[in-house]
């Protein structure tokens, strides 16, 4: 798909846009959202258009199709929309939403939480630990990861299951996305919370059930093979040690592949149009850029 409208509620991107020639309107089909993965998933959670994520300059944020400063290319993008799933928590009336994951976790740090995992009325497991994430595939690069999950395909139709920390240690386990994930028994020294993508927060209550209820629309870029194909070896050779090696700086990708400097900045540019490769400022050194792909 080609976007050439666009509803945003930022005047910096609203300008940007305009600029370059895209209609900025109330109504318009698709919602551009300027900032980090956080706003991106602010604005899946309750709307029901296509989301395209922009990230200001040198912000790393998944959920993003392109920086500001590619806007200007905007026109020789191709893009596409994943359905990605948004869950529900319920407990004592309350209700938070997710995209990425939701929570149990207590309110104390270094808590432990007990619970028992229910799965369309069946038991699963009992488990103590930190306590559990209830994941999307989407997610499933963000806290699942880093608990020990897996990293699912987004366009997968299941759910993870991620016990966190868990004493008796038990595995993720991967479910279908319209099951009923209900967690009972739960017992900590403290008061246990059900979080939804970090943000969203209700207390535990008696049971809580978890579930899919409905997806959101996420605006993904189409990487351009067609252009990959047509590129010079140099900047096959750079984009082959981006991907084994990255982030690198310029002048480490010239030090690992031998090619001049000048060679370098004209391969980066190249695999920057393509929609290859990405920039960010390197968080140990502001001065500089540093390529991934």
């Amino acid at each position: 798909m080609k976007i050439t409208e666009v509803e945003t509620d930022s005047t910096t991107l609203a300008e940007v846009l305009v600029k370059h020639g895209i209609e900025v309107r109330k109504g318009a089909p698709v919602v551009a959202v300027y900032g980090r993965d956080r706003d991106i998933l602010r604005a899946l959670r309750v709307e029901e258009r296509p989301v395209l994520g922009i990230s200001p300059p040198g912000v790393d944020a998944k959920l993003a199709a392109l920086e500001l400063r590619e806007v200007p290319l905007l026109a020789e993008f191709v893009f596409e929309i994943i359905d990605v799933i948004r869950l529900e928590a319920e407990s004592g009336g309350q209700r938070a939403t997710a995209i990425n994951e939701v929570a149990l976790l207590s309110a104390e740090p270094a808590t432990f939480v007990r619970y028992s995992l229910y799965v369309d009325g069946a038991f699963v497991f009992n488990d103590m630990g930190d306590g559990c994430l209830i994941s999307t595939p989407i997610g499933s690069t963000a806290y699942a990861l880093s608990a020990g999950g897996a990293v699912i395909n987004p366009r997968a139709h299941v759910v993870e299951v991620v016990p966190v920390n868990s004493a008796l240690r038990k595995p993720p386990h991967v479910f279908p996305s319209d099951v009923v994930i209900e967690l009972r028994d739960v017992k900590s020294r403290s008061d246990v919370y059900l979080i939804g993508d970090g943000v969203e927060k209700i207390k535990y209550r008696g049971v809580a059930v978890v579930r899919k209820v409905g997806t959101a629309r996420l605006v993904t870029r189409v990487q351009n093979f067609q252009q990959a194909a047509g590129l010079p070896p140099s900047a096959l050779l750079v984009k082959k040690i981006i991907e084994e090696r990255g982030p690198l700086a310029a002048s480490e990708i010239a030090a690992l592949s031998g090619l001049s400097p000048r060679t370098v900045r004209y391969a980066l540019e190249r695999l920057r149009k393509a929609g290859l490769v990405k920039s960010i400022i390197d968080p140990t050194d502001p001065r500089r850029k540093v390529y991934m792909a």
